[in-house]
């Protein structure tokens, strides 16, 4: 009957942890570098296993081996908890005669007998895993396989600092595009984007014969709200009308900020009808916003303007031309309200970009 031991754990394991989660390579697949490093190991020392191993709070993870599955197995039935309470390698030349390991059941099942073990250590000396190779003789490894195999390792902590510098440029890279994309105040792309993605989805609407239609959305009385409240109620005016936008939208849909209080939903193979419901579901969200700004309640509503991709309108800023020419029908039919482009009533005028 299998005994299991309970391994004691370092007396910096919080800290050990945390530099160990750093890495972020608990949960990613096998890569052939570190694979390769494995069967390196396996070949310096004539073993006919090895593996890099991981040592997390519970359990011991597989990360490369070779003769050997990647799996995890509980942390106090594991070798590598013993080699990473220690700096340089632990070697048991018989793993059925030492006392940390002789009980294991699955030792003697896999008919193992040599275990030698690397630890895996972090420029600040936190053991976060080992390199380590297995054979189903006892013996021991000789100064130069020792001396090989310690190489090795410090080419494993050098692929793993490597790979997580990979992926915070990676991070920062995504980071850098979304705030160059995006709006700051309302999360909406900005003009620019918007601008660039309407061009390809007015392309595809023109090979492709499908509808494609344009919501323009402008703040009514905004000025008044600034200068009322200030421009922090203002900020926190757009700040909310853009997550009812944000909301409502479709993976498809382009929602952006075009300038100032005036908002943009780009509806990709929807037709006019089917914007106009939109825009006015929007106009009621707007409606029933509850902003208060030092106490104050701020009204807030909306006038839109809806236009459809015609078969005239052959570039962006015909459609923002009919567009804005029903949210100026809106805007002086009352507010708060929608209105739709009359084909022909509206004379095109280049975007400012």
């Amino acid at each position: 009957m299998e005994t299991t031991i309970s391994i004691p754990r370092p007396d910096n394991e919080s800290a050990r942890l945390a530099a160990l989660h750093r890495y972020r390579q608990l949960d990613t697949a096998s890569e052939k570098d570190f694979e390769l490093l494995t069967k390196v190991a396996a070949e310096i020392c004539d073993a006919p296993f090895a593996q890099i191993s991981l040592v997390d709070k519970d359990h011991v993870a597989g990360m490369a081996s070779v003769g050997m599955p990647n799996k995890m197995v509980p942390r106090d039935e594991a070798c590598c908890s013993w080699a990473i309470l220690q700096d340089g390698v632990l070697e048991i030349p018989d793993l059925s005669r030492d006392e940390r390991t002789a009980k294991l059941s699955w030792i003697a099942e896999a008919g193992l007998r040599m275990y030698v073990g690397i630890s895996l250590s972090t420029r600040e000396g936190f053991h976060i895993g080992t390199l380590r190779v297995l054979d189903r003789r006892p013996r021991h490894l000789n100064d130069h396989q020792r001396e090989l195999l310690a190489g090795l390792a410090r080419q494993v902590m050098a692929l793993l600092e490597l790979r997580e510098h990979e992926k915070l440029l990676k991070e920062a890279l995504l980071r850098e595009k979304h705030l160059a994309s995006v709006d700051i105040l309302t999360g909406l792309f900005n003009r620019r984007v918007l601008f660039e993605r309407l061009e390809g989805e007015l392309e595809r609407s023109r090979r492709y014969n499908t509808p494609l239609s344009l919501v323009m959305i402008d703040l009514d009385h905004f000025k008044k709200i600034n200068d009322q409240f200030g421009h922090t109620a203002g900020d926190a005016v757009l700040r909310s009308v853009g997550e009812i936008v944000r909301a409502g939208t479709r993976a498809s849909d382009i929602a952006a900020r075009y300038g100032g209080e005036e908002l943009c939903v780009v509806l990709p193979q929807t037709a006019i009808e089917g914007a106009h419901a939109y825009a006015e579901l929007l106009r009621k969200q707007i409606e029933t916003l509850k902003i208060s700004y030092e106490g104050k309640a701020i009204p807030v509503t909306a006038s839109l303007g809806v236009a459809a991709f015609q078969s005239d309108q052959a570039d962006v800023s015909r459609i923002f031309a009919a567009a804005d020419a029903a949210l100026y029908s809106a805007k002086h039919g009352g507010r708060n309200r929608v209105a739709l482009a009359q084909p022909g009533k509206f004379q095109p005028v280049p975007p400012a970009l």
